[in-house]
């Protein structure tokens, strides 16, 4: 299941996804690094819109 369908953002609109691990460091995500997550994996969402595209924040909890 993709974040687009699960939450109803555009695909074509998401413009950066980032991960915050819970020593605070940001990561930008790419399509590698997402595929070597599992379901187990605890994330809240926080979206944000930056210049007509979206900015996807996945912080691990």
């Amino acid at each position: 299941l993709l974040i687009s369908d699960k939450y109803d953002v555009p695909f074509d609109k998401i413009g950066k996804i980032f991960k915050k691990c819970k020593k605070g460091i940001l990561v930008n995500m790419d399509d590698n690094i997402v595929k070597h997550y599992s379901n187990e994996d605890t994330f809240q969402l926080q979206i944000e819109e930056v210049g007509g595209s979206y900015k996807l924040t996945l912080t691990e909890i």
